[in-house]
């Protein structure tokens, strides 16, 4: 399933500085309590992709096979969606307003009491969701897929990069400031009005993107880079580790957090990128 000593981690879910949870290839979820990581046990053996928390009691962690696992505060439970194509990733408002989506363009919406299809406009996987507001979602996706959700369906909208490039996260700070970030070191920003590429000053795979403010953003990737923002440029950032990270989310400035290869889990002070891995 996994070639290092411990499994790779795709994504990454702080709650609190004492409540995180991590879930990856070997499909078992991890919580940090703060001093000790445990992991959690579920029926599950499939790889998990992603995980999403409207709160510490209402959790979704998706993966391989259309695996959707819930937690309600007592037990990780399996969900039959009716979907059985693979899951990239979760992207949620409230309990009421959250979407799972992945391989082949498959994106699903649950209301609060059930779930429904949504029509993607596209064959091609799914990476990433962020929007300000259910209105004004921006998703992407492999072979530089870009789709504009205005609360009832994905838009085609002008393709952002050559289809060379796949699109992996996305983050804003507004609907009128929103980040993407891609293969070959790709950075966009989006105005309000136009997208424009971004001097990210490397060519790796940059996997995620999170932040704070339009002056505090962090881009992760291969071979473990990490990318800062001040609001003026990109610069690269020193980790301590040579693994290549998949997911970065935080709860604040001083809170950042990013997962990866081999059980890798960093966390950034402010000043300084620590180690928190499994």
């Amino acid at each position: 399933m996994f070639t290092g000593e411990k499994p790779d981690l795709l994504d990454i879910c702080p709650l609190r500085e004492d409540s995180i949870y991590v879930v990856g290839k070997d499909g078992i979820p991890q919580h940090y309590d703060g001093e000790d990581w445990t992991p959690v046990r579920t029926d599950n053996t499939n790889p998990l992709m992603g995980i999403w928390a409207a709160h510490e009691n209402d959790i979704y962690a998706v993966g391989i096979g259309g695996v959707v696992l819930h937690y309600d505060g007592r037990d990780w439970k399996a969900i039959d969606t009716g979907n059985y194509d693979s899951l990239n990733s979760v992207y949620g408002y409230d309990s009421e307003h959250l979407f799972i989506f992945g391989v082949g363009g498959r994106v699903l919406f649950w209301n609060g009491k059930s779930w429904e299809y949504r029509e993607p406009s596209t064959i091609h996987d799914l990476f990433g969701f962020w929007g300000e507001d259910i209105e004004h979602i921006h998703a992407v996706g492999g072979e530089g897929i870009y789709r504009f959700y205005d609360g009832t369906t994905f838009q085609r909208r002008e393709e952002l990069t050559e289809e060379t490039i796949s699109l992996y996260g996305v983050w804003g700070t507004s609907n009128n400031s929103v980040y993407i970030v891609g293969s070959e070191g790709t950075i966009l920003h989006f105005d309000g009005e136009e997208w424009t590429p971004m001097e990210s000053g490397t060519q790796e795979y940059l996997l995620a993107i999170w932040g704070t403010a339009d002056d505090h953003i962090f881009a992760v990737g291969d071979n473990a880079i990490i990318l800062h923002y001040d609001g003026k440029q990109w610069n690269p950032m020193e980790s301590g580790n040579d693994n290549y990270l998949t997911k970065v989310r935080g709860l604040g400035p001083d809170q950042v957090y990013a997962c990866g290869e081999n059980g890798t889990v960093l966390r950034y002070d402010g000043k300084q990128w620590n180690d928190l891995s499994l």
